[in-house]
């Protein structure tokens, strides 16, 4: 992939220009700000209701949509901190089985959820990787308006202005960003629409 690259003492394997392939047990955290197209990669690599060959995916949206069907009528910025909370305590209570490999989708702009997937990982002893979807501050309000949920103008701004730091830290060393992180990847808009699998050694 043009323009792909990878920081860390531990790279994964590029074993082709669509693929990327990591160690069995890997905790993968694909990150983005709003909009960067997380939800959509995750999508076409694992559809819903599909087996993934013993891969975890773990992505707020399919949460929220579970939720929907109870909670739709209720406006969402009302829950939204609930759901939030429950997808976490589920991902992190995944993390601590001690068993992979699982892809974990976060914005990785929130300190204090960057501190505990690094944590979590650590005490389960499960390696972790990085995939940052590196997309502009313009496009991704443009996916956001596309998916028919418009993140708050202050918040957006507090993304995008934390992840060009957040993207240097990564550069410099991926712990920096996820502490234990042992690998990051950066993909453009392009590159992650290429993309056709994450693949995990058996």
């Amino acid at each position: 992939m043009t323009g792909l690259w990878t920081a860390g003492r531990t790279r994964p394997e590029l074993r082709e220009p669509t693929e990327l392939r990591y160690p069995a047990d890997s905790v993968v955290v694909l990150a983005g700000i709003p909009g960067a197209g997380k939800t959509t990669l995750l999508r076409r690599l694992y559809p819903v209701g599909r087996g993934y060959g013993g891969v975890r995916v773990y992505d707020s949206e399919r949460l929220r949509a579970q939720w929907m069907p109870v909670l739709g009528a209720v406006p969402y910025a009302w829950w939204r901190p609930l759901l939030h909370l429950t997808y976490y305590v589920l991902a992190l209570k995944a993390m601590s089985r001690g068993k992979g490999p699982m892809v974990l989708h976060d914005c990785a702009t929130r300190p204090w959820v960057r501190q505990l997937i690094g944590w979590r990982a650590k005490r389960a002893g499960l390696p972790l990787h990085l995939i940052l979807l590196d997309v502009p501050g313009d496009v991704a309000r443009d996916g956001q308006w596309v998916r028919g949920r418009v993140v708050r103008a202050g918040s957006m701004a507090t993304h995008c202005r934390r992840w060009p730091e957040l993207l240097a830290k990564a550069v410099d060393d991926p712990s920096h960003v996820v502490p234990g992180a042992a690998s990051a990847v950066v993909l453009t808009r392009r590159q992650a629409n290429h993309l056709t699998e994450i693949a995990f050694d058996d």
